[in-house]
């Protein structure tokens, strides 16, 4: 109890231990050290799962070029399909000599050559012909000319691929993009499924040697 005489004495509140403080440090110090900790904690333990490198280059479709003709029974003529990943052309094509509707040949596109400066745009892709016996003939298209958004235009000619000896089919053609969406085309994104796409195509309707 309080007597009257007795002197109020102010209230003095009990200071709390520092929980996170450095024993030696005072608590001011101790909390901006335990604040540095925690921040270097954070900043080795969670910023190496974020990505701060460059965005690995676009693998899309530029689309499918054709000369492609039809009639009731039969076709004749090539689709090119292209794709782009930064200055270097992945693709495939179908060629038809005028067989049956549905009876056409899938080749990969090889050797390929791209100069977006200059537009040039080459490849060489199988081509084989058969004798009378049913015997392969190895010949390649050779293609050489131009790409522009909508078209490829160029010299179509072939290469017996033993010899290297030009044929005497040299043609000129011209291949308009087709506008048309194709869904399983565009959900490509990378050069993996693209392989995989290729090598589906190829066992169904791929150049035998």
């Amino acid at each position: 109890m309080v007597g009257a005489g007795d002197e109020l004495q102010p209230h003095k509140a009990r200071a709390r231990p520092c929980e996170l403080c450095v024993p030696g440090v005072p608590a001011r110090r101790a909390g901006k050290e335990t604040f540095m900790r925690l921040w270097s904690l954070w900043f080795f333990a969670i910023v190496p799962t974020l990505s701060f490198g460059v965005a690995p280059p676009r693998f899309e479709l530029l689309g499918q070029f054709s000369n492609m003709t039809y009639s009731q029974d039969h076709q004749s003529g090539q689709d090119v399909y292209l794709w782009r990943e930064l200055n270097e052309l992945y693709g495939y094509m179908d060629y038809s000599l005028g067989g049956a509707l549905g009876d056409y040949t899938t080749a990969r596109l090889e050797n390929v050559r791209f100069d977006p400066a200059k537009k040039r745009f080459s490849f060489q892709a199988k081509n084989p012909l058969y004798d009378e016996r049913g015997n392969v003939i190895r010949n390649l298209f050779v293609f050489d000319g131009v790409i522009s958004s909508n078209a490829i235009e160029g010299t179509l000619k072939c290469l017996p691929a033993i010899t290297n000896e030009p044929c005497a089919n040299e043609e000129r053609v011209l291949w308009k993009k087709v506008k048309r969406a194709n869904t399983e085309m565009r959900r490509i994104g990378n050069r993996q499924d693209w392989e995989t796409l290729v090598t589906e195509l190829l066992k169904v309707h791929g150049a035998r040697w």
